[in-house]
């Protein structure tokens, strides 16, 4: 219609001239279809977020779906994809995938399901497999493939169990078959509604059961079958290779160098992770795309400028290929070595294609083989989309990729080659690229972690070239040379080094406001800024700018959220209430300093406190209590705008009565009989609520009414919480 009467108002039929909004409506329109031409051809790059919003619709389920309910809905829109022509083709395609996505996670938690422990066993004798182990200074952690566990049925055996040994006399090693007396619980719960949920994480890896040992592991020297000698002497090697990296170079440069090479972290000192982690470098610790980049990029590089000096070679074979088949074999065998990890293989998966790429003479790196990395992940592992690793990793290598995209189009063709002029051009791109990253990752740091380190840039600015030019270098020779007994000098070197970067992280995070510490963010705020940012990078028409209207609407998403003023712990033994508006100004006083530390810390997370800088206070110091409870005023609010109600946190049933008629809220230690209940006026939280429903949070309205959320009621009934 616009169109139209622009048209026939140049022509001076009906209109000697077309009013300006109509030219103004014209010139949008043609805009429009032209930018909507370039982003159709882009549509098969959204593949991984419609597969993503599958899964994630999956597991946001409250109880499990029929099994015919992903797989129908995708033959059937499978079906109508090859019966659609034109724009109708292209949303089918996208509800397709988002079914296939959902499928995928529905198959992928049934192929892992395996019983879980429903209660607590005490100490109990158990027998099975070790199927890897973790080794620190003060412990050691291993996962134990169940063969039989005293009082347990063995239709209700969990596949594996995570024990924790503290002493000496462990002698076992991967693959053996052993017998152990341990204390044996389910799987965690989370510590407050909406947090981490780490009985999901453990369910997708079988893992029904987790305690601790009481007495060293009795190795039974019974035959080992093919796979598993396979598998025990893998990890066997992982073991002995971190163990003479740390005894040929001791120190945290040598413990963190074994955490690159071989993805044991158990050497590390929290200290240590800490500086990292304030100075924007925990990425460091992960087997990530960084380390697997460095490490068959130097092997591609290295066997092409090798081959390259062979004039005949050169000249007559692909060397570049035979450096990218190269590369491709040193990138599966790191695979290995560092155990086989869902980010190791992430990484792997990017290499590969990349590599692939090089192979089949395409272009390596682009947007496109990010897509085809993150579906292959998706497809396999659909849980990998709740994991800050998957959502971090693969936000920096879009945004960085695009950008690169965005100015490598721009860039001068006849740019200088001199070596300032390479020089400035590797500082900018450096710095640019540390800037793009630490923007595209800071919404998942601090949804997930409720903090962000605000030098990161500076701190990878001086970590980066010391970490591709000197630690991975000197460790690659160093494994090399291993088979002959000559790296222990190489492994010396890049640990040198690697206390270099430690020197750096420590400056950088022992500077003033170095970590900013936010209240937990809604899960909304989060999804709008990765639908924001997709659609800025994904998008190559001048309307990828609208991704950023994501910022805005986020923080007001992040502005309404109120985090709570009271918790209650999973195991309703414990309980915290919040003092304070805001977060450099509040303070965390729990029922018991010595009981639950954990969940008292992602508590204080929860609101916006660091957990290092400011320890729970007890309860004492807030209330009057003694030795049946306590009683106070929990507020919440601005003090213009402070609600208030009297709580009670009582320990026995004797003072339940009196505190029920004080109180608006009573938190009872103890499970309250049904009488308790129906006398109690107050709104009662026992140890039996919350063995059924999870850890509560508790918000004061302005009214003075009390708004309560449980863990089960976000989590539902799944295979993974007991239910489903």
């Amino acid at each position: 219609m616009v169109a139209e009467l622009v048209r026939t108002g140049s022509k001076g039929a009906r209109f000697p001239k077309a009013p300006p909004l109509a030219r103004i409506l014209y010139l949008a329109e043609k805009s429009a279809r032209r930018w909507a031409a370039q982003d159709f051809a882009r549509l098969s790059l959204w593949t991984p977020a419609a597969i993503g919003l599958g899964a994630g619709l999956y597991f946001g389920l409250k109880a499990e779906p029929h099994w015919g309910w992903g797989a129908g809905a995708f033959a059937t829109l499978a079906g109508l994809f090859f019966m659609q022509q034109g724009p109708l083709r292209k949303a089918t395609a996208a509800l397709m995938f988002a079914a296939l996505g959902f499928a995928a996670a529905d198959l992928r938690a049934a192929r892992v399901e395996a019983p879980q422990l429903t209660r607590d066993l005490g100490i109990v004798e158990a027998t099975g497999r070790i199927v890897s182990i973790e080794e620190s200074p003060d412990r050691r952690r291993y996962v134990l493939a169940i063969e039989t566990i005293e009082g347990v049925a063995p239709e209700d055996l969990p596949a594996r169990a995570r024990v924790t040994w503290r002493g000496d006399g462990f002698e076992a090693r991967p693959g053996d078959r052993i017998t152990v007396r341990a204390g044996l619980s389910p799987p965690p719960p989370p510590v407050a509604p909406g947090a981490f949920d780490f009985a999901r994480q453990l369910y997708f890896q079988r893992i029904g059961a987790v305690g601790f040992a009481v007495t060293a592991p009795e190795v039974d020297a019974s035959e080992k079958s093919l796979p598993q000698k396979t598998a025990a002497r893998i990890e066997t090697l992982r073991l002995s290779l971190a163990a003479r990296i740390v005894a040929a170079a001791p120190g945290e440069g040598g413990a963190i160098l074994a955490a690159i090479v071989t993805g044991k972290r158990g050497a590390i000192t929290e200290r240590s992770e800490a500086a990292l982690r304030d100075a924007g470098l925990a990425h460091l610790l992960a087997i990530s795309g960084l380390h697997m980049g460095l490490a068959t990029g130097l092997v591609f590089f290295t066997v092409r400028f090798g081959l390259a000096a062979f004039e005949s070679l050169a000249l007559r074979y692909p060397i570049k290929k035979w450096a990218a088949a190269a590369a491709l074999g040193s990138g599966f065998f790191y695979l290995i070595l560092s155990g086989g990890g869902w980010s190791a293989r992430r990484a792997f998966i990017m290499a590969a294609i990349m590599f692939a790429a090089v192979l089949v003479d395409r272009r390596a790196l682009s947007l496109r083989n990010v897509a085809i990395a993150a579906v292959i992940i998706l497809l396999t592992t659909p849980e990998a989309l709740f994991s800050p690793g998957f959502q971090m990793s693969f936000a920096a290598v879009t945004a960085l990729i695009a950008a690169y995209e965005w100015m490598g189009a721009r860039a001068d063709p006849n740019r200088q080659f001199t070596a300032f002029a390479l020089a400035k051009r590797y500082t900018i791109g450096l710095a640019v690229t540390d800037l793009i990253a630490a923007l595209a990752t800071a919404p998942y740091a601090l949804f997930h972690f409720n903090r962000v380190a605000l030098y990161s840039l500076p701190a990878n600015m001086a970590a980066m070239p010391i970490m591709g030019a000197f630690v991975v270098p000197f460790a690659i020779v160093a494994l090399v040379l291993s088979p002959l007994g000559l790296d222990a000098w190489a492994w010396r070197v890049a640990a040198w080094w690697m206390e270099l970067i430690l020197d750096i992280a420590g400056w950088v995070s022992g500077l003033q406001g170095a970590v900013s510490v936010t209240p937990q963010w809604p899960l909304a705020a989060m999804l709008a800024l990765t639908l924001g940012g997709l659609w800025l990078c994904l998008s190559r028409a001048p309307w990828r700018l609208a991704g950023l209207a994501a910022v805005p609407v986020a923080a007001l998403f992040v502005a309404g959220a109120r985090p709570p003023a009271l918790f209650v712990s999973p195991t309703g033994l414990n309980a915290g209430v919040i003092v304070g508006d805001q977060p450099d100004a509040s303070t965390l006083y729990v029922h018991s300093t010595r009981r639950e530390r954990f969940a008292a810390s992602l508590w204080e997370e929860a609101v916006g406190l660091d957990p290092e800088a400011a320890k729970p206070e007890p309860m004492s110091d807030l209330y009057a209590c003694d030795e049946s409870g306590c009683q106070g005023l929990v507020t919440q609010g601005a003090a213009r705008n402070e609600s208030a109600v009297i709580a009670a946190f009582t320990q026995g049933k004797a003072s339940l009565a009196e505190d029920c008629a004080r109180a608006k809220l009573v938190v009872a230690f103890f499970p309250a009989s049904a009488e308790d209940w129906r006398a109690c006026k107050a709104f009662l939280i026992d140890r039996r609520s919350v063995w059924r429903r999870g850890a509560h949070a508790v918000w004061i309205e302005r009214d003075g009414g009390l708004k309560v959320k449980t863990a089960n009621d976000i989590r539902g009934e799944r295979p993974w919480t007991g239910g489903g």
